[in-house]
């Protein structure tokens, strides 16, 4: 917003510029990925309510949502690479 409000200039910092752009783009990859995830859950308890009707497991959940979150993180790391890379050429 701060950039918008500054006529598309970057007002803030420089260090700060991949900063927000890591936190833009994952939140929008870990949403579409744990809708995604709530999906297939739901489409598992439709097409095959016999295998989840067992006990639940906080774990498998915990797990999925580690997964979830280091692929969307590791995913938007490239803008770190792609920043910092950039600024040893210019330097």
């Amino acid at each position: 917003m701060a950039e918008a409000a500054a006529g598309l200039e970057w007002p803030l910092p420089a260090a700060l510029c991949p900063v927000a752009n890591f936190c833009f783009y994952s939140s929008m990859y870990l949403s579409s990925l744990f809708l995604a995830a709530l999906a297939v859950r739901r489409y598992l308890g439709a097409a095959r309510p016999m295998v989840l009707q067992g006990p639940r497991r906080p774990g498998r959940v915990l797990a999925v949502s580690a997964v979830i979150w280091l692929l969307a993180c590791g995913h938007c790391s490239v803008v770190f690479v792609a920043e910092f890379s950039r600024r040893g050429e210019e330097g």
